[in-house]
């Protein structure tokens, strides 16, 4: 916001400052903080640890890919000569379904949904946390090249 007075003035800054009126919040209950215990193993975590997204550095062994097809190019793509790479961001689940699927960087022509359909039909066994299968973020770079 942007107050000002008249030109060459000196404006009565503290009056119009103090004209506003913040209503009187009601006094809300302290929010209480879940109790983590830090340890080794699965004892340190606890089962909100087991649903959140873990990044691939906090994880004890990454998701790995069993299978995963290649998108096909479409027909509008080959015609316009449309080369490059759709990246996207996903969840590897626990429950072995790719998911939250975010597109990064995409290409015209129908190449970024046939990228998209390709990540979905990935088949993986998921990411690890202290012996527990967790979800994890990862990123999914598909290549598109006429030859």
């Amino acid at each position: 916001m942007l107050a000002m007075g008249k030109a060459g003035e000196d404006w009565p800054r503290d009056k119009f400052f103090s004209s506003f009126r913040v209503p009187a919040l009601a006094a809300s209950p302290t929010p209480t903080i879940p109790s983590v215990s830090i340890g080794a193993g699965m004892a340190g975590m606890n089962d909100a640890d087991t649903n959140r997204i873990f990044s691939g550095r906090e994880v004890t062994a990454k998701a790995r890919v069993l299978e995963k097809a290649e998108p096909t190019y479409t027909e509008s793509a080959r015609k316009f000569s449309v080369t490059g790479t759709v990246v996207l961001r996903a969840v590897f689940s626990k429950d072995g379904e790719v998911t939250n699927l975010h597109v990064m960087s995409k290409l015209p022509h129908g190449l970024t949904q046939q990228a998209i359909s390709a990540a979905r039909a990935i088949r993986f066994t998921p990411a690890m946390k202290d012996g527990r299968p967790v979800s994890m973020w990862m990123e999914l770079q598909y290549n598109f090249n006429l030859y």
